[in-house]
């Protein structure tokens, strides 16, 4: 008996060591701070790790560099075209930086021992008692850093699978109140929520469990200005209440408490709160545990997994020998139901091609489907073609956020969020080729290629703006991707030589000139490391400048017509004074262009 005691001593020794986060919910016999421990520390020192590596960004709201680390699985660089979901690990209050390559550790075994969806881990900076809120007086903006600029930089970093079904909120102690209250306010962000020993979760921060009367107003002081009302309407006890409806459908949430931690009390109350709301969520009782991290984690056992599989098990990929060819794809992105038309899909678990073919203004996918022609086009020639659509802003009309054109339209539309979405549904569930992704579109869809290409070079193969332009090169992609540009010199809405439209009702709608082709072209030439000089061929009414790709560059190619005006090329007119391009089908011009193309997966 003495041997296995000291043996259960021993083991919990080294899970102390391996789980080094701070154990109060608040902040176990903390002093309060000097003036020169009351800087914020956004950029912390670097944490070495197994797989763990340390980045900065530079944040507008915080007006800072800000660090964090991320953990990545040895199938990371292993499989280059695999992506992965994610779990933000919220540390406790302290800043949690020992168990870093700890809790790195315990993540790499059970993904070795197939116990875990390989995955990656973001480790966030929280602050050592951020409490992951926007402080009140507006000094640490920490929930929308989070929220706004570290999600949507570790998606375009990284390859990861940029879905809630496909994002855990993790944490214990502070961290377990952050994953709560984050989790709750975005369930469309976020399906995992896991709250670990967590706190405060009481209705009114007078007093902890764990710190007193005291402390407890230092912090109520410093994060929430002193303000009662404050703290309960941004706490996780409120925000289920508001999102109570939301929680219910399909969000996974778990809550884990000692019966001799400190703060049980409160989580059961929490617990208790949750049950009246009708919100679902595993509540376990780990009995003889304190309020301390590394006991919790071993009574926890490999049952911890099951919560992490019951959340990731959704995102395998489905068989695809029941799909039909052709059908429409639905699903919420960020509270909104959006929708795209697929056509010609796979349906013998083979992978295919995929071409996304993007509206113009006032648009539809079903309109986009009759015009363009690329139904026709993706049968003979064995691609998917899917018709995403815009932000209907009324009587079926759509339009893209792009920035600068229609933005009291489609007012906040997260443009990007819902393209990523559409392209890991295809890409997981309907047998699409992610090497083989293309985008092209016409006018307001042709400026939203721009966007997207900008924004997400790494995820296509190439691209095909047609009757568009380019607002702002203020952002340039990440890498390189071939591009073909398609404008008619008469164009009168977006005018080859840039600046406003000549349409006075596009011309109200423009936040902005558009730049000229010439310094779009230049632009693209300039991030796709093209060859100049370029060659150029002229036939009939069509001039086409190519740019050859470079070794580690791509291919940069403009076509104009020199009689063309607005619309997708080979199409009717639909507006008195424009005709469109008549020289060639769109649809065919821009599968040329494409089929040979094929993205080279590069380990980020």
């Amino acid at each position: 008996m003495p041997q296995k005691t000291n043996l259960i001593r021993l083991v919990l020794s080294l899970l102390s060591l391996t789980f080094g986060i701070l154990e109060s919910a608040i902040g176990q016999n903390l002093a309060p701070q000097n003036s020169s421990d009351s800087k914020i520390n956004w950029v912390t020192p670097e944490i070495k790790g197994p797989g763990v590596s340390f980045h900065t960004f530079d944040s507008v709201v915080a007006k800072s560099p800000i660090s964090y680390h991320i953990y990545k699985p040895k199938g990371y660089d292993q499989e280059t075209t695999r992506r992965f979901p994610v779990v933000y690990w919220l540390h406790g209050s302290g800043g949690g930086l020992q168990g870093i390559p700890r809790v790195a550790s315990w993540f790499d075994a059970a993904i070795e021992a197939g116990k875990t969806p390989p995955c990656l881990i973001v480790f966030v900076n929280g602050l050592a008692e951020g409490m992951y809120v926007d402080w009140k007086d507006g000094s640490a903006p920490i929930e929308t850093m989070i929220i706004k600029e570290l999600l949507p930089l570790i998606d375009s970093s990284f390859r990861t699978i940029p879905t809630r079904e496909n994002r855990i909120l993790d944490g214990y102690s502070m961290g377990g109140y952050g994953a709560a209250r984050l989790g709750f306010k975005y369930p469309e962000l976020f399906k995992g929520i896991s709250i670990m020993g967590g706190g405060p979760l009481q209705a009114e921060l007078i007093q902890t469990p764990r710190a007193g009367r005291q402390r407890a107003a230092e912090i109520l002081q410093k994060v929430y200005g002193g303000d009662q009302e404050y703290f309960k309407s941004v706490s996780p006890r409120q925000l289920a209440e508001v999102n109570a409806k939301t929680l219910r459908t399909d969000s996974v949430i778990r809550q884990v408490c000692g019966d001799q931690d400190e703060t049980y009390s409160n989580n059961i109350a929490f617990h208790q709160h949750l049950e009246k709301l009708g919100i679902p969520h595993q509540w376990q009782i780990l009995e003889g545990v304190d309020h301390n991290p590394m006991k919790t984690l071993a009574a926890l056992a490999d049952s911890n997994w099951l919560f992490y599989n019951s959340v990731f098990g959704s995102s395998k990929p489905k068989k695809l020998s029941h799909q039909k060819p052709d059908f429409e794809l639905t699903f919420e992105v960020q509270r909104q139901t959006r929708r795209a038309i697929v056509v010609n899909a796979p349906t013998d678990n083979n992978t295919r091609p995929v071409v996304l073919a993007l509206h113009g203004g006032q648009g539809s996918a079903q309109i986009m489907r009759t015009n363009s022609g690329f139904d026709q086009v993706a049968r003979k020639n064995g691609f998917m073609v899917v018709y995403p659509e815009g932000t209907d802003f009324g009587n079926d009309r759509h339009a893209w956020n792009t920035g600068f054109l229609l933005r009291r339209q489609v007012q906040n539309a997260d443009d990007i969020a819902y393209l990523d979405m559409l392209i890991d549904k295809l890409i997981d569930e309907h047998g699409a080729d992610p090497a083989r992704i293309y985008m092209t579109g016409g006018s307001n869809g042709g400026m939203m290629t721009f966007v997207y290409a900008v924004a997400r070079s790494e995820r296509l193969a190439a691209v095909a703006p047609v009757v568009a332009s380019m607002f702002s090169f203020d952002n340039k992609p990440k890498h390189p991707l071939p591009i073909l540009i398609i404008n008619g010199a008469k164009d009168d809405e977006v005018p080859i030589e840039g600046g406003m439209s000549r349409n006075p009702l596009v011309r109200r709608a423009q936040d902005a000139p558009y730049k000229s082709i010439d310094q779009v072209v230049e632009f693209w030439v300039q991030v796709n490391k093209s060859q100049s000089p370029p060659t150029v061929e002229k036939v009939g009414t069509l001039t086409t400048t190519s740019y050859t790709s470079s070794a580690d560059g791509a291919p940069t190619e403009l076509i104009v017509d020199s009689v063309g005006g607005h619309g997708w090329p080979g199409t009717r007119a639909r507006r008195e004074n424009t005709t469109p391009i008549t020289a060639f089908s769109g649809a065919e011009k821009v599968w040329d262009f494409f089929k040979e193309k094929k993205r080279e997966p590069k380990a980020q």
